[in-house]
């Protein structure tokens, strides 16, 4: 079985069930007060079907007292036979576990990081 990860690309049944890694950029807002909010969100991300990690990194330049700029990476699992397809499926995901994630970059962006991590 082929499955396509976009319109050039095909892989097989055994790599699809491989993990990948990608990153991408999300804007969350920091509430007055709440001090573990970027923490928490992750914490969030984490619980996402199919996603195995997250990490991230603050952009402190970028960042300011009330919205914080992550560059986040995650591994994922694919849920289906479009790789693409799975991140759209994620980023909507990100975007509705916490009313504090106000945006992240495109799936343009996270195929252009998208790496077979195992």
């Amino acid at each position: 079985m082929k499955i396509r990860i976009n319109n050039k690309k095909l892989i097989t049944e055994a790599d699809r069930l491989k993990i990948w890694s990608t990153k991408t950029r999300i804007v969350i807002k920091k509430p007055e007060g709440h001090a573990a909010v970027i923490d928490d969100t992750l914490a969030l991300i984490r619980g996402i079907a199919s996603i195995t990690v997250v990490s991230s990194d603050t952009d402190l330049i970028a960042s300011t007292p009330n919205k914080a700029y992550v560059e986040l990476e995650f591994k994922f699992v694919p849920r289906s036979t479009s790789v693409q397809r799975d991140l759209r499926a994620i980023k909507h995901d990100i975007l509705r576990v916490s009313p504090l994630i106000l945006s992240i970059a495109p799936v343009k962006k996270m195929l252009g990081t998208l790496t077979r991590v195992q």
